[in-house]
Order: C-alpha cells, then sequence, then structure tokens
C-alpha cells in the first residue's frame, strides 16, 4: 500500500498534465518550449547535483552492468522477435528500440527520488547517464540498420554526445573523482533550478499522450509494452539471481528499466525513418500501464 501511495501521485500529475492539455491550456508551441527548458536546464542541474553529492562506493561497475546487459539481452530478443513477426525496415526499428529506449530522466529520476528518497536520486544519476548513452547509441544503430538512413544516424549520434544530460553526467562524474570544491552558494542555486525538473517534466509527459494515434498501431504497442514493462526489469531480477545480488541492492536499475518508452524514441524514429506511430503509440500506452508495472515491481522487491 505504501508503494501505491508513493508512485500514484506521480502518474496522477501526469493525468493532470494530459486534462489541461486537452482543456486548451497547453498549446503545441509552449509544450515544446516548456520541454527544451526542463532539457537544457533543470533536468542536467538535478543529475549534476545528485551524482556530486553521491558516494563514489554507491554506484559499482556490477551495477552499471545491471542495466546495460539486460538492455542489450532484450535488443536482441525483440529483433528475433519482429523477424519471425514479419515486420519490416522502419516497423522493425521501431518496435526493437521502443522495447528497451525507457524513459529514465523524465519519469525514472521521478520514481527514483519519491520512491527512495534522496539515495535512490544519488545512485541512479549515474546510471541514467550511462544508460542514456546506450539506449540512444543502440536505438540510432537499429533504426538506421533497419531503414538505411546512415547519414542521419551520424548526424543523431552526434547530436546525443552533446546532450545536456550525458555532458551534466560526465561533469559530475569528473567533479566527483577529482573532489573539486563548488561554492556553497552556486551549489544550493543549481538545486533549485534542478528540483523544478521533475514536476515540469511530469506534465509534459501527460501533456504529450497522444490517444489518437495509439488506436492506428495497438496490437505492436502492446507486445513493445509487455517487453517494455515486463519483460525487461524481469530480466534484471534474473541478472541479480545470476550474481547472486539481493533485487533491493540495484532496486535503483530496475526502477529504471521499468520505465516507459521514451519519447526520444519518437524523435528518433522520425528522424532515421522509423514508424513514428508504432513509437508514439508504445509512449502513451507504456505510460498509461506503467504505474501498476512500477507498483508490482517495487511491491516484490521491497
Amino acid at each position: 500500500m505504501a508503494v501505491v501511495e508513493t508512485i500514484a501521485p506521480i502518474f496522477l500529475i501526469i493525468i493532470f498534465g494530459y486534462i489541461i492539455q486537452r482543456k486548451g491550456f497547453f498549446k503545441g508551441q509552449f509544450i515544446a518550449e516548456m520541454n527544451r527548458f526542463v532539457f537544457l536546464f533543470p533536468l542536467p542541474l538535478l543529475i549534476f547535483t545528485g551524482i556530486v553529492r553521491s558516494n563514489i562506493k554507491d554506484v559499482s561497475a556490477i551495477h552499471i552492468f545491471s542495466v546495460i546487459l539486460p538492455t542489450l539481452a532484450i535488443m536482441l530478443l525483440s529483433l528475433f522477435v519482429g523477424v519471425i513477426g514479419g515486420l519490416k525496415k522502419g516497423t522493425l526499428g521501431s518496435f526493437v528500440q521502443t522495447t528497451f529506449h525507457g524513459n529514465v530522466t523524465y519519469i525514472g529520476l521521478a520514481v527514483l527520488f519519491y520512491l527512495l528518497g534522496d539515495e535512490g536520486l544519488k545512485k541512479g544519476s549515474i546510471l541514467i547517464g550511462f544508460l542514456i548513452l546506450v539506449n540512444n547509441s543502440l536505438s540510432i544503430a537499429i533504426l538506421s540498420w533497419t531503414a538505411h538512413s546512415h547519414k542521419n544516424a551520424a548526424k543523431a549520434l552526434l547530436s546525443i554526445i552533446k546532450t545536456p544530460v550525458i555532458l551534466a553526467t560526465f561533469a559530475g562524474i569528473i567533479v566527483l573523482y577529482s573532489k573539486i570544491p563548488i561554492p556553497d552558494i552556486i551549489f544550493r542555486s543549481m538545486t533549485i533550478v534542478g528540483n523544478i525538473a521533475l514536476p515540469m517534466a511530469l506534465l509534459i509527459i501527460g501533456a504529450s499522450i497522444s490517444i489518437d494515434t495509439l488506436k492506428k498501431s495497438f496490437k505492436l504497442s502492446a507486445i513493445v509494452t509487455f517487453i517494455k514493462l515486463v519483460v525487461l526489469p524481469g530480466s534484471a531480477i534474473l541478472y541479480c539471481k545470476f550474481f547472486n545480488i539481493g533485487p533491493g541492492d540495484i532496486l535503483p536499475s530496475i526502477v529504471l528499466l521499468a520505465t516507459p518508452t521514451a519519447l526520444t524514441s519518437f524523435i528518433l524514429a522520425k528522424e532515421i525513418g522509423g514508424d513514428t506511430d508504432l513509437a508514439s503509440g508504445a509512449v502513451t500506452l507504456s505510460t498509461l500501464v506503467s504505474p501498476f508495472t512500477f507498483a508490482l515491481w517495487a511491491s516484490v522487491i521491497l
């Protein structure tokens, strides 16, 4: 019950964002500008300050591989399923990438913070940097391979390397390991701006939900949602058992892998020749179902 009470408010804010967007309070341009603001400033600062406050020993190689190895395994599994299912070109690429490319920045960070507090945020911030790099690189690779769009792929990969969240991750790790002092007044100012990220991000998620698009690709979106929200985090549980790790020790990893499909998957599909209807449908359906699967995984582990 405590898990549900912790997670439910997160998704009530998402629903609130959807409702006020439907009522016309959020216009398309405003949503785009708000998303850009969060992406460029509060979110990178939230991750940077979370890393800087963390303990170097909090995240080891075994934690990092607990998100990378299951992601690779699910990518191969979904590629096999897609090929067997007769999916072609852009549809195949979008099907594969949406099964592992999770919304770790907006929803993942929010669930970690409200479920585990500052400790979850500290551990999750480091993992998110690695996971964003892996998710986006694999997504670009599979989309460019299926759509034969290598020129756009190179451009997209370069843009990811320069992503503020990636830069903030590496900057935070450098500051953490080198113990570079940050004046308290500056760090507190960064923290205040970073705290804006989560509530604004949840509203953006809600405002971006598209029920109409979901109707066009419901069958494939349902398969994607099952793989993304059940099979992928379940594979992390198997990882724990294989390496004799208590699931509670890598709970942040499992939370991040259990996130719904990322909005970025739609952007990449549009840029590199994927199936935008499938990407949008997967984002919408997985977001709607994720509160229940989050509650399931958290109750199993905690």
